[in-house]
C-alpha cells in the first residue's frame, strides 16, 4: 500500500494531466500481476470489481466506531475532526497512532472480501479494526475513502486509460475499445499487462460501458439534417438490459446491477427468447402507458425489493432506444442498422423523427422540445444515424438538449465546505426565497462558479458568518445568486415546502439586494405552470425527498 498511497498523493497534488498519467503509469508498471487488479480499482475509487453486486455494508457509523477504538479516542473526537477537515479519511490520517507499520497491498483484497461476505456487523467491525491497526495512517486514509465511495484524486477514466496504455506499451485506441467492453479497471489492467486486449468482447450478462451524450441548452454547432434524427430525452434512469434466453439482468449507468428493483421490467423482457443487450430508460408510467415525471420514479429507486404497495403506486416500463447485441456484436454498426434490429424485436421503443432540411432548424427544435415536454419528457436527443455505438465515450454523435425550466433570484443563508480539492473552501450553498418578511429555504447548489469565484465567495461568506453548526456556516442573508433549475416539486426537505431539480448557479447577482430576491408566491406560480404543462405532478410520491 505504501507505493500506491505515495503515488496517489503525487497524482492528487498535480493538475497536469500529463504528470498524472506518468505517475500512474510508473506505479502500474511496477506492480505484480497479483497486485495490479486491486490497485487499478482503487485508483478509480473502487474496492470491489465492477459487476460485483454485493455491498460492503459499511457506513460512517461503523467505520468511525472502529477508528475511535483503534485510536483510543471518543467517537465524538473523530466526528469533530472529520467536520473540521471536511473529510473522514483525512481525519483518520491525523488521529490514528503513528508507527512504523505498513499494510501489504496483497493483504487488502482478502480483508475487503471478508467484509463483503459477512452480514454480521460485529465481524465487519473486527475486520475494519484489523485493517486500521495494520495500515499506516496515510494508507488508512485512502482505504476508508474508497470504502465509503469518497475517494477522489482527480483521476477520471480517460486519464486511467492513458496511464494503463503507457504502463504496458499498448495502443491507446485498442485500450479504449477494450475498456468499453471491460468496465472493471482491474480486469482491464490485467488484459493490458498480458497483451490480451483483443480478447475483450461483449459478454451478454456483463455490463458494457454506456455511450454518453454531449449536453447542450441550445444547438450552436452546425449539424447535417440529412444524417440527424430527433428523439425525446426520457425522464427516467438509464438502464442496460441483458437478456440471455429469457433470463434478464439490468444494470444502471453506474454499472451496478438493479435487476431486483424493477421486477416488471424483468417480466416485460423475459419474453425475448434470444440473446440481446439493449440500451434504454426505465420510466414511471401512468395507467395509459404515458410517461410520468422523474419525481414519481424516485419512489422506486434504491429499493432492493420494492413492496407490493410501491409496485402498485408507481409502475414502471423499460423504453429501449438502442441495440448493442442481437446474436452478434452491433457496436460498430451505424445507428440506422441498430435501430432496425431493435424494431424487429417487438419491444417498447422510443419513437424518433427526421429533421426537415427545407425548414429552419431552430424552429423545428423549439416545436420538438415543447412537444417532448408536453409528453412528460425531459428534452431532446439528437443522434447521427451513421454513427456507431461508441461505448464509454462522450462525443457529438449524440447530443442531449435540455433547457432550464426557469431561474430564481435567491439569498444564500448557509454555506459548507466542499470535498476533495474544495475541502478548504465554502463551495456548497443553501439558499432561500421570501415568504412575507421571512426567508424560507428552497435548495442547495454547488456548481456554476469558477474556482476564482468560489475563493472570493468563501472570503465573503466567512465575513458574514454568524454561527457555525456542525459543518455549516450560518450567514447573514446578504448575497443574492441566480439559480437555474429543471423543475419544482413539493417537498418536506426544505422550509419553503418545495425543492428544485438540478439547481445550478447561473450567475452572481451583486446588482441586487437581498430584499429584491424572489418570493414563495412566485415559486408557487412556477410550480402551477409546471403541473398545467404535465411536466410535474402536484403531490410528491412515496419516499420522495424523505
Amino acid at each position: 500500500m505504501q507505493r500506491l498511497t505515495h503515488a496517489l498523493d503525487a497524482v492528487k497534488a498535480t493538475r497536469s494531466r500529463k504528470s498524472k498519467v506518468q505517475l500512474l503509469a510508473a506505479l502500474l508498471k511496477g506492480l505484480s500481476k497479483d497486485e495490479l487488479p486491486f490497485a487499478a480499482r482503487l485508483i478509480l475509487g473502487r474496492v470491489l470489481p465492477v459487476g460485483d453486486t454485493r455491498s460492503l455494508g459499511v457506513g460512517w457509523a461503523l467505520l468511525s466506531t472502529a477508528a475511535a477504538e483503534v485510536a483510543n479516542l471518543p467517537v465524538g473526537v473523530v466526528a469533530a475532526k472529520s467536520r473540521e477537515l471536511g473529510d473522514f479519511g483525512d481525519a483518520l490520517e491525523v488521529l490514528l497512532p503513528a508507527g512504523d507499520r505498513h499494510l501489504p497491498l496483497l493483504d487488502v483484497p482478502p480483508l475487503i472480501e471478508q467484509i463483503a461476505a459477512t452480514n454480521d456487523r460485529g465481524e465487519k467491525s473486527l475486520l475494519l479494526k484489523s485493517l486500521l491497526k495494520h495500515a499506516a495512517p496515510w494508507e488508512a486514509r485512502y482505504l476508508v475513502k474508497a470504502i465509503l465511495g469518497e475517494l477522489r484524486v482527480g483521476v477520471q477514466l480517460g486519464i486511467f486509460e492513458e496511464a494503463v496504455a503507457a504502463a504496458f506499451d499498448v495502443p491507446l485506441d485498442a485500450l479504449r475499445r477494450a475498456s468499453a467492453l471491460t468496465p472493471d479497471p482491474g480486469q482491464l489492467a490485467l488484459l493490458a499487462a498480458e497483451n490480451k486486449l483483443d480478447r475483450a468482447e461483449i459478454v451478454p450478462g456483463n455490463v458494457v460501458a454506456f455511450m454518453l451524450a454531449t449536453p447542450n441548452e441550445s444547438v450552436k454547432e452546425p449539424i447535417d439534417p440529412a444524417r440527424v434524427i430527433i428523439e425525446d430525452k426520457l425522464d427516467g434512469v438509464r438502464v442496460q438490459a441483458h437478456v440471455v434466453d429469457g433470463k434478464v439482468r439490468l444494470f444502471a449507468r453506474g454499472q451496478d446491477e438493479v435487476t431486483s428493483q424493477f421486477p416488471e421490467v424483468v417480466l416485460q423482457l423475459s419474453k425475448l427468447q434470444r440473446t440481446v443487450v439493449l440500451d434504454g430508460e426505465v420510466i414511471a408510467v401512468r395507467s395509459d402507458g404515458g410517461a410520468r415525471p422523474f419525481q414519481a420514479l424516485q419512489a422506486r429507486l434504491n429499493r432492493a425489493t420494492p413492496s407490493a404497495a410501491v409496485l402498485s403506486a408507481t409502475p414502471v416500463s423499460f423504453i429501449a432506444y438502442d441495440c448493442l447485441f442481437d446474436g452478434e456484436v452491433l457496436l460498430h454498426a451505424p445507428w440506422s442498422e441498430r435501430r432496425a434490429r431493435l424494431e424487429a424485436l417487438g419491444v417498447v421503443i422510443n419513437p424518433y423523427a427526421r429533421i426537415d432540411a427545407t425548414q429552419p432548424l431552430d424552429a423545428q427544435l423549439d416545436v420538438a422540445f415543447s412537444q417532448a415536454r408536453s409528453r412528460g419528457n425531459e428534452g431532446l436527443m439528437l443522434k447521427r444515424d451513421d454513427a456507431p455505438y461508441d461505448a464509454g465515450r462522450r462525443g457529438s454523435a449524440w447530443r442531449k438538449v435540455k433547457r432550464a425550466f426557469a431561474t430564481l433570484d435567491v439569498v444564500i443563508t448557509r454555506a459548507e465546505r466542499g470535498h476533495g480539492k474544495r475541502a478548504g473552501v465554502l463551495s456548497d450553498y443553501t439558499f432561500a426565497v421570501w415568504k412575507g418578511a421571512e426567508l424560507v429555504e428552497i435548495g442547495k447548489a454547488y456548481s456554476g462558479l469558477t474556482d476564482v469565484e468560489i475563493d472570493a465567495m468563501t472570503k465573503r461568506l466567512e465575513a458574514l458568518t454568524t454561527e457555525k453548526l456542525g459543518g455549516y456556516h450560518v450567514v447573514k442573508p446578504e448575497i443574492v445568486i441566480e439559480v437555474a433549475f429543471d423543475g419544482l416539486q413539493p417537498s418536506s426537505r426544505h422550509s419553503s415546502g418545495f425543492a428544485l431539480r438540478f439547481p445550478r448557479i447561473a450567475r452572481l447577482r451583486d446588482d441586487k439586494k437581498a430584499h429584491e430576491a424572489d418570493t414563495l408566491e412566485n415559486v408557487q406560480r412556477l410550480f402551477e405552470a409546471q403541473v398545467g404543462s404535465g411536466h410535474r405532478e402536484a403531490t410528491p410520491q412515496i419516499g420522495l425527498f424523505e
